[in-house]
């Protein structure tokens, strides 16, 4: 029986021909770069949505109509829609009917750079982000649209607040540390002085305080400066700053108040004290306060060194006088012209 007609040299360059066809569709699944020919069997659409839907980051891309025209998974997870695409994203961003000035794409637009800020967003239940905008330009430079990208940076922001809270705060009392009521009160002392205003600092101590942490140890010492600082806090206003500045000295800076208003509130404060039982539950005693107080309109002083200075030698006169009052320089006091520097560090 005859199967074919060819010859045998025929059926051989049949074969070749065959094997030279399969080694040319072998060679673009071997090759580390495939031929163009095989991008029309890939879905660009479908590749950007499997690979951003990826990333937790929420990821946008608007025109310059603000529309968004494509959006990650995380995106509408976080602003609760599926439906994003066509929105406006400053309507669901900034939930503005017009573009916002700081709108990161709006930047992006303007400048044709890239952009970047920090910001707590409300549309994302009030978390922070960094958020970075790029430009995508066309083969002229034309930016025509712009991708967005937000990053949750809550927990680095809020370590960082802990941080600072730590590094301005005393850790017993929570009022804050001398470091930073030195810089607050050269701060207010150079305001005051611009705009004439007038302000008091008012500068406590503990009177014999070495001796009731021997006797009563200082578990019991640490409980009356806690004490201490929540009966500042309630007898100042609420525009008042309240500071620990060293083991037993307290400050209080008076903003927009007089040498009458501060000397009327630290004998308030005094008083207080004065007659406040300090009880931990085991040890209960009373104890009695020195105040000295300064005030910037008067003595023409000069910076805000001063200004401390002269709070610190009436609080040393107080303790010099035997203590348990309150001493407000006067012009003809002798103590003024010594030499006494800025309350010690503890």
């Amino acid at each position: 029986m005859k199967y074919c007609d060819k010859s045998k040299e025929e059926l051989a360059e049949d074969i070749a021909r065959l094997r030279q066809r399969i080694m040319e569709l072998e060679a673009p699944a071997c090759s580390a770069q495939p031929p163009g020919r095989l991008d029309k069997h890939i879905d660009s659409f479908r590749l950007w949505n499997e690979t951003f839907n990826a990333v937790d980051d929420l990821m946008y891309v608007v025109d310059r109509e603000f529309n968004i025209v494509r959006a990650n998974k995380a995106t509408s997870d976080i602003l609760d829609s599926d439906t994003l695409l066509g929105k406006k994203c400053f309507q669901l961003f900034h939930h503005s009917t017009n573009p916002a000035s700081h709108c990161p794409a709006c930047k992006v637009f303007h400048s044709g750079k890239p952009f970047q800020l920090e910001r707590q967003e409300k549309s994302c239940g009030d978390r922070w982000y960094s958020i970075s905008a790029y430009p995508i330009k066309d083969d002229f430079g034309f930016v025509w649209q712009c991708l967005v990208i937000y990053r949750d940076i809550t927990d680095c922001k809020q370590m960082m607040f802990k941080l600072n809270e730590l590094e301005i705060k005393d850790h017993l009392t929570e009022l804050i540390n001398r470091r930073h009521f030195l810089e607050v009160v050269a701060r207010e002392f150079r305001l005051a002085a611009r705009r004439g205003g007038k302000l008091v600092l008012l500068l406590l101590a503990v009177d014999k305080f070495k001796e009731i942490n021997n006797s009563c140890g200082r578990k019991f010492g640490d409980h009356i400066l806690e004490e201490i600082s929540e009966l500042l806090v309630d007898k100042v206003r609420n525009t008042d700053i309240c500071a620990r500045v060293g083991a037993d000295e307290f400050a209080v800076l008076l903003p927009d108040a007089d040498c009458v208003e501060g000397e009327r509130i630290a004998r308030n404060i005094h008083n207080k004290i004065s007659r406040f039982v300090f009880d931990n539950g085991s040890i209960g005693r009373q104890i009695s306060m020195s105040i000295g107080l300064a005030a910037n309109h008067r003595y023409g002083l000069k910076d805000h060194e001063e200004f401390f200075s002269l709070a610190d030698k009436a609080l040393h006169q107080a303790k010099k006088d035997g203590g348990n009052r309150v001493v407000v320089p006067d012009d003809n006091d002798d103590y003024l012209d010594e030499e006494i520097g800025l309350i010690s560090n503890y």
